[in-house]
């Protein structure tokens, strides 16, 4: 499994700074948002230094604290974004996307229904529960943003090229690539017909778009489409930079799937070389790119060399979230599934039951990718002839897929 990831997070609002105008404030009034402001302050440090439960509980506080401000829903809404984002840090998708929500329903309720703001809000949310593979709210928050935007815009507006993207997301996670291709390949038009066709933003719709063809097997569109965004990207940021080695790694995937390996190698090298000259080398997108790179090294059969970097990609994942990120399920399967090519099944089954573990916490016990990990553990089990215990994993598998899991 290869690891991609999405950096659209939930925009806190910055608090203006108080001026005080004709009338005198008042000064409660002042110390309950800079107390409000410290605890918000606590948290975001506390999230920068990897201390989660201090960062829910800074949040947490300045939920409380925002009662006694001017204006408590704004108050709210912005701790509980801030709570989303301590679990979106963790890895721990599902927890954060229930704090998005209560944001969100908290922030329609005391606005207007169409407000354009709101619209983006949408759009937001409906990244982070994407992730969380909740499909069916994803697609609902998408649609409910084209709505306000079609509303506002027109059809052929940049916000809307957008969510169309995210549509098309939807529908590829849904295991529908067709309609995904169509609406992505929308959503590049509009922006390619905008004024920010150059812009790092249409780079990165080409760059899902190259996805998508990629899984339609359509290698050389891919190709193109990746090399169209590596150029924009190139332009507007220079060629070692961070987005230009994001799409070097999605390049080496189609390079691998075209079989030009050592491209590939060579590729995932300068890719892992620039990423770890601008975020070190403990960083999760290297763990990323590390374990991308496994991938090629295991099909050129350099076993030795796929396991070490699974294995460094697994160092930084444990080290960055205590073992609660969810790139580390990934991860896990992918060395189990090595260690069953190396007929090392003791080695293999706790990979593949701490990939399982991660996911149904992560991202709840129906999302695809426990179906994934399920059938990778049946292959495991029925290897070694333990198919009493295989059979109702697969039967799981299947029901997960079909929908009917409950």
């Amino acid at each position: 499994m290869r690891l991609k990831t999405y950096f659209v997070v939930l925009a806190c609002a910055v608090i203006a700074t108080l001026i005080l105008d004709g009338c005198a404030a008042n000064d409660d009034t002042v110390n309950d948002v800079v107390e409000w402001e410290t605890a918000r302050e606590q948290g975001r440090l506390a999230i920068a230094e990897a201390r989660f439960d201090d960062a829910a509980a800074a949040y947490r506080r300045a939920f409380e604290l925002a009662g006694a401000t001017d204006d408590p829903d704004h108050f709210r809404i912005m701790s509980l974004n801030g709570l989303g984002e301590v679990y979106r840090h963790q890895g721990n998708l599902a927890e954060a996307t229930v704090h998005y929500k209560k944001a969100l329903e908290l922030k329609a309720a005391t606005t207007t229904p169409f407000d354009l703001e709101l619209g983006r809000d949408y759009t937001n949310l409906a990244t982070h529960l994407l992730e969380a593979g909740k499909l069916d709210e994803a697609e609902a928050a998408n649609l409910k943003a084209l709505e306000i935007f079609e509303l506002h815009h027109g059809g052929e507006h940049p916000d809307v090229g957008l969510t169309l993207n995210n549509l098309g997301m939807v529908a590829w996670m849904r295991g529908d690539p067709t309609t995904a291709e169509e609406r992505m390949g929308h959503a590049s038009r509009i922006f390619l017909a905008s004024p920010l066709a150059r812009n790092s933003d249409t780079a990165s719709l080409l760059s899902n778009l190259a996805q998508i063809k990629l899984q339609l097997l359509k290698l050389d569109e891919a190709e193109s489409l990746t090399r169209k965004a590596l150029d924009i990207w190139t332009e507007n940021h220079g060629e070692s930079s961070l987005p230009v080695a994001h799409g070097l790694n999605s390049l080496g995937e189609i390079l691998r799937r075209q079989e030009r390996l050592d491209d590939a190698l060579r590729t995932y090298r300068r890719s892992l070389e620039v990423m770890e000259r601008h975020l070190g080398s403990a960083n999760t997108e290297v763990a990323t790119v590390l374990n991308n790179l496994a991938l090629v090294q295991r099909k050129q059969e350099r076993l030795t060399e796929a396991e070490a970097s699974y294995l460094r990609a697994a160092q930084i994942l444990e080290e960055a979230s205590g073992g609660q990120h969810i790139d580390l399920a990934a991860t896990a399967f992918n060395l189990g599934r090595l260690y069953v090519a190396q007929r090392r099944f003791v080695e293999a089954e706790p990979q593949f039951k701490r990939a399982l573990e991660i996911y149904e916490r992560a991202a709840g016990p129906s999302h695809p990718n426990v179906a994934m990990v399920l059938r990778g553990y049946v292959e495991m089990l029925r290897s070694v002839g333990r198919h009493n215990e295989a059979n109702p994993l697969d039967r799981r598998a299947d029901q997960i897929l079909s929908g009917t899991d409950s």
